[in-house]
Formats: C-alpha cells, sequence, structure tokens
C-alpha cells in the first residue's frame, strides 16, 4: 500500500471514529442554527429598529461570526481525537507503521473534514433563512470557511498532541472563547480602532472574519490581506502540529 492510500485509510477509520460520538458532531453542526437563533432572539428583545443602528447584527457581517465561532469547535473534535488514540496503546501501534508524522496529522485532519464541510453547508443554509441575501459569493465565502476549519483543525492538532486526553478540552474551550472574542464577532473592531483592534489583527480570528465578511460583499480588493494571513496561520500550526505529533511520537 502506498503512502497517499496509507493516509485515506487513516482518514477513514478516524471518520468512523467521530461518528461513533454522534452526540458531540452532532452538536457542531447543529451550532450555526442554534447561535442565529440566538441572534434573532437579541433581535427581537431590542428591537428590530434598535438593531438594524448596530452593524454586528447584520445577517451579512454575523454569518462571519458564526463561521469563527462554529469552527472553533473544530480544534476541540481534533484534539479529543488525536489525544483519545494517544492515552491508549492504538497509537504506540500505529507508530510502528511506515507512514510519517505528516501522514498522520493531515489523516486525522481529513477525518475531522467532513463534519467541517457539513458544518458549512448548515451554517450558510441557516444565514439564507435568516436573511442572508443569495449571491454567488457565497460559494467564494463558503470554500474560505473551509480554509478556516483547516485553520482551527490544526490548532486542535498541537493541543491534542501535547495534552492528555482530560487537558485538551479546557484549552480549547478557551480557544472557542478567544476566537469569539477576538475575531469582532460581538463587536466592530473598525469602530474600536487603536491597540485592541490591532492585537486582534496580529491573531488570525479577526482575519478569519474579515474574510467572509468581505467574501460576501464581493469586496475581493480587501480579501488579500485576511487570505494570506490565514493561510499563513494555516500552514504555521499544520508545520507546528507536524513537529509535535513526531515530538511526542518519540516520547511514546
Amino acid at each position: 500500500m502506498n503512502k497517499p492510500s496509507r493516509t485515506l485509510v487513516f482518514a477513514k477509520r478516524n471518520i468512523l471514529e467521530l461518528l461513533r460520538s454522534p452526540i458531540s458532531w452532532g452538536f457542531g453542526i447543529a451550532l450555526p442554527i442554534v447561535i442565529f437563533v440566538i441572534m434573532q432572539v437579541i433581535i427581537k428583545s431590542i428591537g428590530e429598529e434598535a438593531a438594524a443602528a448596530v452593524p454586528m447584527f447584520g445577517v451579512d457581517r454575523f454569518t462571519g461570526g458564526v463561521v469563527i465561532f462554529s469552527g472553533s469547535f473544530l480544534s476541540l473534535f481534533a484534539a479529543m481525537l488525536i489525544s483519545g488514540d494517544r492515552s491508549q496503546s492504538f497509537l504506540t501501534r500505529l507508530l510502528a507503521s511506515p507512514m510519517s508524522s505528516g501522514d498522520y496529522v493531515i489523516g486525522y485532519m481529513l477525518g475531522v473534514l467532513p463534519i467541517a464541510g457539513v458544518q458549512v453547508v448548515v451554517t450558510f443554509a441557516a444565514a439564507l433563512i435568516f436573511g442572508l441575501t443569495p449571491t454567488p459569493y457565497i460559494i467564494v465565502a463558503m470554500l474560505f470557511s473551509m480554509l478556516l476549519s483547516l485553520l482551527f483543525m490544526s490548532i486542535g492538532m498541537i493541543i491534542g498532541s501535547l495534552l492528555s486526553y482530560k487537558n485538551a478540552p479546557p484549552l480549547c474551550s478557551g480557544i472557542v472563547q478567544v476566537a469569539a472574542l477576538l475575531s469582532g464577532m460581538w463587536f466592530d473592531l473598525d469602530a474600536i480602532g487603536g491597540g485592541f483592534s490591532l492585537f486582534c489583527h496580529i491573531l488570525p480570528f479577526a482575519h478569519g472574519y474579515d474574510l467572509i465578511r468581505y467574501s460576501l460583499s464581493g469586496d475581493f480588493l480587501s480579501v488579500w490581506i485576511p487570505v494570506i494571513a490565514v493561510v499563513a496561520y494555516t500552514a504555521a500550526f499544520t508545520v507546528a502540529a507536524i513537529a509535535c505529533f513526531k515530538y511526542k511520537g518519540k516520547k511514546a
């Protein structure tokens, strides 16, 4: 069996492993709908006229926040998958195979990818139901959302490689909160400006939010900086995940 085939077989095993926890992946897929419902409850509570004066409550802006918040949970799925294998003898036996550390990390990420794909589809379907204007730009935004999914998966790979099955989830929960807070999902970073906005744009989450916001509006002149930032962070985190997996593998 050649290397790509081994990686795909490993990815299939990881998909089946995740499917054994329907509550977890079901929550991840249903989460975007829940967030949009909460948004509607907030709008009804403060009044539609008052909500219209807040840019963050516009469905085109809020969709980017939902992509970030929902996608950040993929880090939890990835971390629990790899840390769960590390806590058992399965990974020790697996490391005896001719697969490289990169093959393992790619196999884990491919295992989470189907959940990410369904989550993205559900997110934009919900956005359309709650008032997002149908345009061809939605397809572009969905592709960029998959890129963000890879970003969060790579973060989960790092956490799962370094921490135990019990310690990984709390840190991933922190990543979820940080991603939502610093992405600009709940407040307008452009309006805040200053050092806080600059700090948020040093990290990838605000760029991810801008990536969806600009692509949905068709502002492709502004989209390139967020694209470069997200791609660079995703590549760096993936390389770091491979290095962490290799390091822990030597200690296994």
